[in-house]
C-alpha cells in the first residue's frame, strides 16, 4: 500500500510535511532513523511548546493552532504561506514519497521508515521536554544562535535544539 500523506490543511498533515522538509533524511550521510525520529520528537515539541508558551515571541502572536505556529512569519522557511510552501519544498517532499512508494527503488524502505516515522511523530503525543527548561527553537546544525534568549541543548539529525533562557 502506498504511503501518502494526510491533508494539507490538517495539522498532522501540516506536521508531517515541516517534519520531513526540516529533518535530516536518508539522503543525507550518517543518517540513522533512530536520529531522525529523535530530531523530529523534538521539533514536535517545540512546535507544542511554542503554542502554549507565549506564541507572540515567535512571530505568531494570535496562534490557536499548531498550523499557525508552523507559518509564523521567518520561523519555518518556506512555510510562511502554508498550506502552500514553496517549490522547491514541494519537489523535496514529493521525491521523498516517489522514493518510499516505489519498491524497485533500493532506496524504498529507507524512506518509506523516514516518512513512517514522521507521521507517527505527528500523531503522537508529544515527548516530555529533555532540554531542562522549555525546548523552543530548533537550527541547521553549526548554524547561528536564534537568538540571545535561547540556549543549545542538543545536536540530533542535522538540526541544533535550543531551550529559553
Amino acid at each position: 500500500m502506498a504511503i501518502q500523506l494526510d491533508e494539507r490543511t490538517t495539522v498532522t498533515g501540516a506536521e508531517t510535511r515541516l517534519l520531513m522538509a526540516e529533518c535530516r533524511g536518508p539522503s543525507f550521510p550518517n543518517y540513522t532513523l533512530v536520529a531522525a525520529t529523535e530530531c523530529m520528537q523534538l521539533m514536535d515539541l517545540v512546535l507544542y511548546n511554542r503554542l502554549k508558551n507565549n506564541p507572540g515571541q515567535f512571530m505568531a502572536k494570535h496562534a490557536k493552532t499548531i498550523i499557525d505556529i508552523i507559518k509564523a512569519p521567518g520561523q519555518f522557511a518556506g512555510f510562511e504561506k502554508y498550506p502552500n510552501y514553496n517549490g522547491a519544498i514541494a519537489t523535496n517532499l514529493q521525491s521523498m514519497l516517489n522514493i518510499a512508494n516505489k519498491s524497485s527503488d533500493p532506496r524504498h524502505q529507507d524512506f518509506a521508515d523516514f516518512i513512517n516515522a514522521a507521521i507517527k511523530v505527528a500523531k503522537e503525543v508529544t515527548i516530555s521536554d529533555p532540554s531542562g527548561g522549555i525546548a523552543a527553537s530548533w537550527r541547521t546544525q553549526g548554524a547561528s544562535s536564534p537568538g540571545s534568549n535561547f540556549v543549545k541543548f542538543k545536536t540530533v539529525g542535522g538540526n541544533d535544539f535550543y531551550r529559553l533562557k
